[in-house]
């Protein structure tokens, strides 16, 4: 939750507000002496690596409130922190990995491959956020039937559209799917057969959403498989949805819901940061009519492309900037020909010209793109106010 908002004082919880895990461990309890399975052999699924902790706690006191043996106790685990347990996985060399250094350079060899390599740049980040969003499903899917699923989403895919923009998006969408579809996942191990023989009963705490993967686990295991809902009595019949007519109806929404509940008395409160620019434009209506905020999340400007290439134009401008300062500024300027751009790097790095002041643009190779970059920084040479 990246805001809170609160009054100046706070309200906090009850310490007597109950919690949902001896509810839970009765239930696991029972069906453990119902089924006669040995704890060591049983798996529970909780939906968020924080509750790991809680629920072994919460085990340990029902087996001292029931007076039972404590020494075994079930694997409490999310889907991740199991499969990171278990050997044999090993990511292919185009695997989607959910690293931006990895996978930028597989959705720039994506693009050229699919006739894209002109617009790489542009490109490269929407299609890392496609696919990213695509990667949750598809690693809920079994390795088998992983393909057959990404074919039958494309099929769906509409590629009649006659505006080039959409076309494009189309083409990202595909190149995508295609991509999700077509990698291996660290939990896939949770479908082998060495995990299959180790489990005698899943157990899957449900948490406020259905999780793909625990679904797609909860259908492999079929009859070793028992769902518990992990959920307290205060929280059910409290969700409100609101329609909104736009992003603007929707942050003053949002700050209505907020100053509602600071008004009731009840803080902190929270909002999950799901778009960034709807949360930003939330805070500075809360902010604007004095109620105190703390981001959790962080965004700085520098986070941003555009703040980057920015920052790159800034550290090419000074007249002792290197040549290494001024290549990188070009590489990420759309207005310089990207071929072009590469024979000024490699004629540089022949001359060995650290600086860029010794580049001459009577040299041919260079004569063009140092002509055209030194029209730009010209004009900006002179001391100027910020704005």
């Amino acid at each position: 939750m990246p805001l809170t908002a609160a009054p100046a004082q706070a309200k906090l919880l009850p310490s007597s507000v109950s919690t949902p895990w001896p509810a839970v461990m009765a239930q696991l309890g029972s069906v453990l002496h119902a089924k006669q399975m040995h704890p060591s052999r049983v798996v529970v699924l909780v939906p968020f690596a924080q509750l790991m902790v809680e629920a072994r706690g919460a085990w340990a006191e029902f087996c001292e409130q029931h007076a039972q043996p404590s020494a075994f106790v079930p694997r409490f685990e999310t889907t991740l922190n199991w499969a990171s347990a278990q050997p044999g996985f090993a990511y292919g060399p185009e695997d989607l990995r959910l690293n931006v250094a990895h996978d930028v350079l597989t959705a720039a060899s994506l693009l050229a491959r699919a006739g894209l390599g002109a617009q790489q740049l542009a490109l490269q980040g929407r299609l890392l956020e496609s696919a990213w969003s695509l990667a949750r499903v598809a690693a809920a899917q079994t390795p088998s039937s992983r393909l057959a699923w990404g074919a039958q989403l494309a099929l769906q895919i509409d590629g009649g559209s006659a505006s080039a923009a959409l076309n494009l998006e189309l083409a990202l969408a595909r190149i995508a799917l295609a991509w999700a579809a077509a990698s291996g996942y660290p939990t896939d191990v949770l479908f082998s057969p060495e995990v299959d023989a180790e489990l005698d009963l899943l157990v899957v705490l449900q948490g406020f959403q259905a999780e793909p993967l625990a679904d797609a686990l909860s259908a492999h295991f079929s009859q070793r498989v028992v769902s518990i809902t992990l959920e307290t009595p205060e929280h059910r019949g409290h969700l409100s949805l609101h329609a909104a007519q736009d992003l603007e109806d929707e942050a003053h929404r949002a700050a209505a819901c907020v100053l509602a509940h600071v008004a009731a008395g009840r803080g902190p409160v929270g909002l999950v940061a799901q778009d960034r620019l709807l949360t930003r434009r939330v805070g500075a209506l809360l902010a604007g009519l004095g109620v105190p905020l703390r981001d959790e999340t962080g965004w700085t400007l520098s986070t941003t492309r555009a703040a980057a290439t920015l920052v790159g134009w800034l550290r090419a401008m000074p007249r002792d900037a290197s040549t290494d300062a001024v290549i990188d500024a070009l590489k990420n300027a759309p207005a310089f020909n990207a071929a072009d751009v590469s024979l000024v790097e490699a004629a540089l790095r022949k001359m060995g010209l650290r600086d860029w002041r010794a580049v001459s643009t009577a040299q041919p190779e260079l004569a063009a793109v140092a002509a055209q970059f030194e029209a730009i920084r010209g004009p900006l040479q002179r001391p100027r106010p910020l704005h």
